[in-house]
C-alpha cells in the first residue's frame, strides 16, 4: 500500500500495491517513493506515440548494458501493435536483448527489482512492467579466503554478491541435481536467500523444515548470515552449534554431495549448512590431499588441541590447589616456588590470566591493521615480562596459559565455544579439584550427544556408532576405500538416502 505525494507533502493519489493502466499515476509514484535520492535515475520516452519510461539506480547497473541491450533497441526500433499489451509482448520477445527478464505487477516488486541492480520499463496502458537484469556494481575478486586457508587447496573463496557465488558453486557442481532455490526473507527490507542442495542426495522433509523455519523467522531485515543460524539450529541449549560455515566453494560442494543443505545470503561472504556434525570440526579439504598416514595423524592432534584447549587449565588448578600427590615432587617444587610469592590462587591467576588474554586478542582483532601488532608488543610486555617479574603471575601458569592459547587456534571453528568452557572449567576445578571436573566433562559429554538437528546426531557417527562412516571421522582410510562408499548425512540417523546420482 502506497500513498502518492506532492512536493508541497500533499496527497495526490489513493492508497496503491498495484501497477495501473494510468502512465502519470505510475510515475509519479516511482518519483514519490525516491524523493531526495539522488542515484536514482528516471527517463521518460515516447515509442510508436506511446509514453512510457526507464527506471533504474545510478550504481547498482552497467550503463553500457544498460544502452546497448535496452535502450538503444527500444528506442530505435518502431513496433506496430494494435493495444499496449501486444505491443509491451512484442519488445519483451523482439527487441529487448536481455536473457534476465521478469514481469512485475506491483510496486513492491519494482522496488525491490530495482535496488537489486535491475532496469524497470513501463509502457502507458500496461498493468505490468519490465524487469530486466542489467547489474553492474562495484565487487570484491574471489580471492584466496583468509579464515580457511589451505596449502594444497583451492584459493577462490565466496563474496559478497550472491550471483557470483551461485556461480562459484555451479563451476564447481556441473550438474542438473544441483538446485539453487531463492527466497526473499526479511519484512521491512526485503534479503535474498537461496537454499543449495542436490535434488538426488538431500532429504526433502528436512529441506521443507529448514524453508519453513527460515520463511516463520520474524526479522526487520537479514543483516548477516548469523541472523539466520538460531531458526536452523538444534532447539537444545549448548555451546556448540549443528549448523557449519564456511568461505569457500570447494568445502560447501562437499557438503552438498553429502546431502546437506546449503544456505547463501546475499551481502556476506559466508555460507551456512546444516545438519553440522561435532567431528567436522577436525577434517580440513587439506586432509583429502595428503597422504591418509598424516591426514589421520594431523586429526589426531586436532583432537589432543581441542582436550589441551579445554581442560589443561582446569587440570592445572584442580591438581595445584586439591591433588598435590599427583605431581611429581621435583616439578611440585618448581610449582610452589613460583606460587609462594604470588598474591593470588592458581583459579583466579587461571581466570585473570585467561581473560586479559581474551581482552588483548579482541583489541587485536579489533584494531586496524596497520596498528594491530602494538597489541602484541604491549601484550609480549604486560603478560610475558612484567607480570611475572612483578610476581602477580607465576611462571608454571604462563606456561600452561600460552600452551592453551596455541592449542585452541589449532581447532578454530571451535573458538568461541572454547573460550568460554576453558573458564567455567577452571571455576568448577577450583571449587572441586578434580571431581568436579570429571562431573562437567560428563555433562559436556551428554551435551554434545543430545544435540540433534533435521534427525541427525550432533555427534554421528561416533555416537551412535554407524561403521561404514567411521572410516572418514578420526581416521582417514585411503581413496581406494573411500570411493567405494555411498554414505549421505542421513545415513547417520537410520533412514536409507537412495543414490540416483
Amino acid at each position: 500500500m502506497h500513498i502518492i505525494r506532492d512536493p508541497m507533502n500533499n496527497n495526490i493519489g489513493d492508497k496503491m500495491k498495484y501497477l495501473t493502466k494510468s502512465y502519470e499515476m505510475n510515475r509519479d509514484i516511482f518519483k514519490s517513493d525516491f524523493t531526495d535520492c539522488s542515484d536514482f535515475l528516471l527517463r521518460e520516452i515516447v515509442i510508436s506515440g506511446q509514453r512510457g519510461f526507464f527506471c533504474t539506480f545510478d550504481g547498482l547497473t552497467d550503463s553500457l548494458m544498460l544502452s546497448h541491450m535496452i535502450t538503444s533497441p527500444i528506442l530505435s526500433t518502431e513496433v506496430e501493435a494494435s493495444s499496449p499489451d501486444e505491443r509491451f509482448e512484442k519488445i519483451k520477445k523482439s527487441v529487448i536483448g536481455s536473457v534476465e527478464m521478469n514481469e512485475v505487477n506491483t510496486f513492491e516488486e519494482c522496488r525491490f527489482y530495482l535496488m537489486s541492480g535491475f532496469a524497470l520499463f513501463y509502457l502507458e496502458g500496461c498493468y505490468k512492467a519490465l524487469a530486466m537484469g542489467v547489474q553492474g556494481w562495484s565487487k570484491r575478486t574471489t580471492d584466496e579466503p583468509t579464515n580457511e586457508a589451505m596449502v594444497k587447496g583451492a584459493k577462490e573463496c565466496f563474496v559478497e554478491t550472491l550471483n557470483d557465488n551461485k556461480a562459484l558453486l555451479r563451476k564447481r557442481l556441473k550438474t542438473y541435481h544441483l538446485k539453487l532455490k531463492q527466497i526473499n526473507l526479511g519484512t521491512s527490507v526485503s534479503t535474498c536467500v537461496v537454499l543449495a542442495y542436490m535434488d538426488n542426495r538431500v532429504n526433502f522433509d528436512s529441506l521443507k523444515e529448514i524453508e519453513d523455519r527460515l520463511k516463520s523467522a520474524d526479522l526487520n531485515t537479514i543483516s548477516d548470515f548469523g541472523c539466520l543460524e538460531p531458526f536452523i539450529n538444534s532447539d537444545i541449549n549448548s555451546f556448540f552449534s549443528t549448523v557449519g560455515n564456511t568461505e569457500r566453494p570447494d568445502v560447501l560442494a562437499s557438503k552438498l554431495l553429502e546431502g546437506r543443505i546449503g544456505i547463501i545470503v546475499d551481502g556476506t561472504p559466508f555460507v551456512i549448512y546444516t545438519p553440522y556434525l561435532f567431528s567436522d570440526n577436525f577434517s580440513s579439504l587439506d586432509d583429502y590431499d595428503n597422504p591418509p598416514f598424516y591426514a589421520s595423524f594431523t586429526r589426531i592432534l586436532k583432537y589432543l588441541a581441542f582436550f589441551i584447549s579445554i581442560f589443561l587449565p582446569a587440570m592445572y588448578v584442580a591438581v595445584g590447589s586439591f591433588h598435590q600427590e599427583m605431581i611429581p615432587t621435583t616439578l611440585l617444587y618448581v610449582i610452589a616456588s613460583s606460587e609462594a610469592t604470588t598474591p593470588f590462587s592458581l583459579v583466579l591467576e587461571a581466570v585473570i590470566i585467561h581473560i586479559l588474554y581474551e581482552i588483548m586478542r579482541e583489541a587485536g582483532l579489533r584494531l586496524p591493521q596497520t596498528i594491530g601488532h602494538a597489541v602484541s608488543i604491549i601484550g609480549a610486555i604486560v603478560i610475558g615480562e612484567a607480570m611475572v617479574s612483578a610476581g602477580i603471575i607465576g611462571e608454571p601458569m604462563l606456561v600452561i596459559v600460552a600452551l592453551t592459547a596455541i592449542a585452541s587456534y589449532v581447532v578454530y571453528p571451535l573458538y568461541e565455544s572454547v573460550a568460554v568452557l576453558r573458564i567455567l572449567f577452571i571455576l568448577l576445578a577450583g571449587v572441586s579439584g578434580m571431581y568436579g571436573l570429571i562431573i562437567g566433562a560428563g555433562a559436556l559429554g551428554v551435551n554434545i550427544c543430545a544435540l540433534n538437528n533435521l534427525g541427525v546426531p550432533y555427534s554421528a557417527p561416533i555416537s551412535p556408532l554407524t561403521p561404514s562412516s567411521i572410516g572418514d571421522t578420526i581416521f582417514r582410510q585411503g581413496w581406494k576405500k573411500l570411493s567405494k562408499r555411498r554414505v549421505r548425512i542421513y545415513d547417520l540417523e537410520g533412514s536409507s538416502v537412495e543414490n540416483r546420482s
